[in-house]
């Protein structure tokens, strides 16, 4: 929804963007963003104090995969958010998530990008860059908001994009997808797949 509401505010003519508008569009970003690493952390929790397919209820869950993830749920929410996924497949002795492919390396990145808003700090000239977030997000190339000034710092300015909310989106769906894989459960999206596709 916050993605969807973003596009259509891009989708205007530039001079019809007031400065109201570019500020709904930056929070509608920031909002999915925060959202998407939200739900990581979420899954983590319900998967360590529930269960593997804990949410297909009593016939899915994976009541021996519960017993050995619950009393270690506590340790396990204090974590790092990607951390705590790769916590769950050690203590369950599955096989562990490959860090140097996607959707590994843009979730990392995915919760870089939440750290540096919930952490943002007002800055000057050269010092607006994020050196590292510049570089991870250059490889996806996500247009920048059409309305922001080509002088503009990187981040948020041009960052905060509503291709950089889709491409939110489908690494908090597609990384949860693999942990799954990895778990030998069904994905929890696939019942809301056709609702959560951008």
């Amino acid at each position: 929804m916050f993605v969807r509401q973003a596009s259509k505010i891009e989708s205007m003519p530039s001079e019809s963007v007031t400065e109201a508008l570019r500020v709904e569009h930056r929070g509608l970003i920031v909002a999915a963003v925060m959202q998407c690493v939200a739900a990581l952390e979420t899954e983590a929790f319900e998967i360590a104090n529930h269960g593997p397919g804990s949410y297909l209820g009593s016939e899915g869950c994976d009541v021996e995969a519960q017993k050995l993830l619950s009393p270690l749920a506590e340790f396990v929410d204090k974590q790092r958010t990607i951390d705590r996924f790769r916590i769950i497949l050690q203590i369950l002795r599955k096989e562990q998530i490959d860090t140097s492919r996607e959707p590994y390396q843009s979730t990392i990145l995915l919760v870089g990008l939440r750290n540096e808003i919930t952490h943002f700090k007002s800055l000057w000239g050269q010092q607006i860059t994020r050196e590292k977030l510049s570089r991870g997000f250059s490889t996806l190339n996500h247009d920048p908001p059409p309305f922001i000034d080509e002088y503009s710092g990187y981040f948020p300015h041009k960052c905060l994009s509503a291709d950089c909310g889709t491409w939110a989106v489908r690494t908090s769906v597609s990384f949860p997808d693999e942990i799954y894989r990895l778990l030998g459960v069904q994905s929890r999206f696939e019942s809301v797949r056709d609702r959560i596709t951008i």
